[in-house]
């Protein structure tokens, strides 16, 4: 996303966002990934967008590593999107996107 790449339906979709609407991204990857410069450069890219970061957590990951890079549980990403959304209507904008 931060690298502008559009090679897929999501990414394209990201490319066209409205970044005056909210949007978040709850990346997953292994854990040397994560803690790449690189990744640090393009999380602080994502954020002047006002791109919202659900980070991820540390647990057993698909390459068979523990460590932090594992997608966080759809249940938080749920009450994180609702949290931010009932807090708009809160503030009086009414408007989620």
């Amino acid at each position: 996303i931060a690298g502008g790449l559009c090679d897929n339906l999501l990414t394209c979709i990201v490319r066209a966002w409205d970044y005056n609407k909210p949007l978040f991204v709850a990346p997953a990857m292994n854990t040397f990934m994560w803690n790449n410069p690189f990744t640090e450069r393009h999380l602080m890219s994502i954020d002047e967008l006002g791109i919202s970061l659900i980070p991820p957590v540390s647990k057993r990951l698909a390459c068979g590593d523990y460590g932090n890079g594992a997608m966080a549980e759809p249940s938080l990403i749920y009450s994180t999107v609702r949290l931010f959304a009932e807090s708009r209507n809160q503030s009086g904008d009414g408007k989620v996107g």
